[in-house]
């Protein structure tokens, strides 16, 4: 997303600001004056008001806001994973909710309970005709915020399921406010008539105006939202709805894109090319992203290269369950391949294994930065990492678990130093995804077949030299059976088990990891030792370091990042945990709303 409605966004929010409370109300009356609503340039001033809240990308600024109710910071693609079994920040309350920590929000629009967009964009859709403007010129406008609607109104069903549904801006006074949570199979029908109004009204690929919304990156929305729908219906079979007709949608919509031009971006070097897509100057003419946010310098910028770089936010960590899942690079399992060397090491642990693994995760002595960085050499003494990880114990800014996230890590130091005036672009819509969600959703309704797979799963492990994924010689994994057995009380079909399993690496540290879980009824593979542990330590490798002081082992010797904060483990409670708890004042003001299962209700208010 470039300059254009960056800075036209400003202007709006200027013009147009808003409150926070009760609803988020913002004084309606500047929005009234018969000069405005009357010209093209009007609608798209307006919209361009709403493009950063769900365009993010990188954040801006300082790039330090947090993300409620997950309660991970700016750039939401960096930190998102730490909600999941992907990551494990330095602080584990930070994330409280895969933790079992979390407690209701006390105030009116807090923990993710917030309608202020809502409202803005009913208030578009209740004014844009007032105009005598071209109705297909403004259908377009009307399209990005439509396109807009569903999105904020999926995130809404995620975070609490049943959500009210709202057609018109509320006023103070309308008793629409205080309405019950509409059933979420209405609130889901309403959002695919939001999609399909988007899909039809925003223009094709190429003819939109510049850095403006098209066709395509609709297409990829409803593909993301009717696939989790569709899963989210058929693993929460309490809800008693069947999913066959959004996973048909996620078909539909994904197919349409496979035949839509775009491929997955690709040099020829499987050593570099999955790290390399995500550390690009641009990606204007890069074949697989639909949507991306573009910086300009001194205009519109970002602090997260600096401080991801030197992982001053949250103090990122991957976690072993992610490291496990990487096939060997004969295409089998850790648990089945005689390639698997072990984790006596990172070392080994990262020998012979797909090499998205050492694109995602810094193996030892990788990605440092370049000694002739003034910053880091005065900051750390040395290089980023020298020969290992940084890990509790060490001088500066440990890595939890040993295991650095290098995705989108970049040996650049202009940018570090340009603080928060940083211009690293970020790719938001990917075609990777496309064929992830084609290939699942065709798996769950039983269409898959070699052909699919050679179209969709087999295309991304082209780009890193990877076996393909064949319907002959689908590999076992007893562990990972074994896993979904204990947690989750299911095992998923080998076929559609390697599936997520390629889900879980392509798109690993890109914030999809929770949402996964949830939609699949797996979150309590949270619970799984692994998911909170780190590389096993060796003395030799860290000779200055004193076990059970500077770090925390287990009796495998494996590091422990919360043996002394959390040192029960994880808890995850059915169905509690798959829902977050609406606000204990909004529950007072509207007696019509009911709290999600488990949660305290609005009478334990005075408690707190």
């Amino acid at each position: 997303m470039k300059l254009k409605y960056i800075l036209s966004a400003l202007i709006v929010a200027l013009a147009f600001g808003c409150n926070d409370d009760f609803m988020e109300r913002y004084p309606l009356d500047r929005l009234s004056d018969e000069s405005f609503w009357r010209s093209e340039s009007d609608l798209e001033l307006y919209c361009n008001s709403l493009y950063n809240d769900y365009v993010r990308g990188h954040g801006t600024s300082w790039a330090n806001s947090t993300r409620q109710p997950y309660g991970y910071q700016d750039s939401w693609f960096c930190y998102g994973d730490l909600h999941s079994d992907n990551g494990v920040p330095k602080d584990y309350s930070a994330v409280k909710m895969v933790n079992g920590k979390y407690i209701e929000p006390t105030g009116s629009g807090s923990g993710g309970w917030s309608w202020g967009n809502v409202r803005k964009i009913n208030y578009f859709l209740a004014n844009y005709k007032r105009g005598d403007i071209d109705p297909d010129k403004r259908d377009v406008y009307a399209g990005e915020i439509m396109m807009f609607k569903a999105w904020e109104y999926f995130e809404k069903v995620k975070l609490f399921g049943d959500v009210p549904w709202y057609s018109e801006p509320m006023g103070t006074e309308s008793e629409g406010l205080y309405a019950p949570r509409t059933p979420r199979a209405q609130v889901m029908d309403s959002v695919l008539m939001c999609i399909d109004k988007a899909i039809e009204w925003l223009p094709e690929k190429g003819s939109e105006k510049n850095n403006r919304l098209n066709k395509d990156m609709a297409l990829q929305l409803k593909a993301r939202i009717c696939l989790h729908e569709g899963t989210f219906r058929k693993y929460h079979t309490e809800l008693g709805l069947d999913g066959d007709k959004f996973l048909q949608e996620a078909v539909s919509a994904s197919g349409t894109l496979l035949n839509s031009g775009y491929s997955i971006w690709s040099t020829g070097d499987p050593q570099k090319d999955y790290y390399d897509l995500f550390v690009q100057d641009s990606y204007a003419n890069n074949p697989e992203v639909l949507l991306w946010k573009e910086y300009a310098t001194d205009i519109l910028g970002h602090a997260m290269l600096r401080y991801y770089n030197f992982n001053l936010r949250m103090y990122a960590s991957c976690s072993k369950s992610m490291v496990e899942e990487y096939l060997c690079e004969d295409g089998l399992p850790i648990s089945v391949s005689p390639l698997y060397l072990g984790d006596d090491s990172i070392q080994s642990e990262m020998t012979n294994r797909d090499p998205r693994l050492r694109q995602t995760i810094a193996a030892p002595g990788e990605y440092i930065f370049n000694p002739d960085n003034s910053f880091a050499l005065t900051q750390r003494g040395v290089g980023y990492n020298d020969a290992m990880p940084n890990i509790p114990g060490t001088y500066s800014w440990p890595t939890p678990t040993g295991y650095r996230p290098i995705k989108y890590w970049k040996d650049d130091a202009d940018e570090i130093n340009a603080v928060y005036k940083g211009i690293m672009p970020c790719p938001v819509f990917r075609y990777a995804e496309v064929l992830l969600i084609n290939a699942e959703a065709k798996a769950e309704l039983g269409q898959i077949n070699q052909t699919v797979l050679d179209e969709t799963i087999n295309l991304l492990r082209d780009r890193v030299g990877m076996p393909h994924l064949s319907m002959s010689n689908i590999p076992n994994d007893p562990v990972m059976d074994g896993a979904y057995s204990t947690y989750c009380g299911y095992v998923p079909a080998p076929i559609l088990r390697e599936i997520r399993r390629e889900r879980r690496v392509e798109l690993g540290w890109e914030n999809f990891r929770w949402d996964d879980l949830v939609r699949w009824k797996a979150a309590k593979l949270l619970l799984k030792p692994e998911a909170t542990l780190g590389f096993k330590f060796n003395q030799y490798q860290y000779p200055d370091i004193v076990p059970e002081k500077d770090v925390y082992l287990n009796v495998e010797g494996y590091i422990m990042p919360y043996k002394v904060t959390l040192p029960e483990g994880r808890v995850f409670e059915e169905p509690q945990q798959y829902y977050f708890p609406i606000p204990l004042e909004d529950l007072v003001m509207n007696k019509n709303l009911s709290q999600n299962p488990g949660w305290k209700d609005a009478g334990s208010l005075g408690d707190e």
